[in-house]
């Protein structure tokens, strides 16, 4: 049995990380992907209390990510990064599981960035409000935000990712982990 791996994958919203996570659990079987904004939907009216709510997702996240790498499966992590610390537990968990931690980081342009996202229309929540070009500059500064962030993951390998190429992008991003 291979080692399993715990994989990051860091990006701005709508770059392609959980595309990417979902990808990699259909070719690896009894791997998992833990993704927050899927789990958040599922707290009730969330949204009144968004800071605790996001924390015990990611306390989440760590305990049933510890569960799966000691079964000896891995497990995918789309993450747009917001707090330092998170990556940071996410690695112990990595490392007291006996996982290999990867870290992969898409890399794109801000414009791309911040009009995918407006193309989308809304977080990745499901029931997140609409965004529009009136949220323009406030996105150009999360996106802003979470790059100066990534500094803090120099281990993290960049891959770039074009909007109509996901098996290119997949493929960075397996030669990557």
């Amino acid at each position: 049995m291979n080692k399993p791996k715990l994989i990051i994958l860091y990006g701005f919203a709508a770059s392609g990380k959980t595309t990417l996570a979902k990808k990699y659990i259909s070719q690896n079987p009894m791997s998992f992907c833990l993704e927050s904004d899927v789990l958040i939907s599922h707290i009730g009216d969330w949204r009144k209390n968004e800071v605790e709510a996001r924390n015990l997702i990611h306390s989440y996240i760590k305990i049933l990510a510890k569960a799966h790498l000691q079964k000896g499966f891995s497990v995918a992590v789309p993450c747009l990064l917001n707090d330092v610390t998170y990556p940071q537990e996410l690695q112990r968990v990595a490392e007291e599981s006996g996982a290999d931690f990867r870290e992969v980081y898409i890399d794109i342009e801000k414009e791309d960035a911040v009009n995918r996202l407006l193309g989308r229309g809304c977080w990745g929540e499901e029931g997140s409000r609409q965004l529009t070009e009136d949220d323009r500059v406030m996105l150009e500064g999360r996106f802003d935000y979470m790059k100066d962030l990534m500094q803090s993951r120099p281990e993290a390998r960049k891959i770039t990712s074009k909007l109509s190429d996901i098996e290119n992008t997949y493929e960075q991003m397996l030669l990557a982990v």
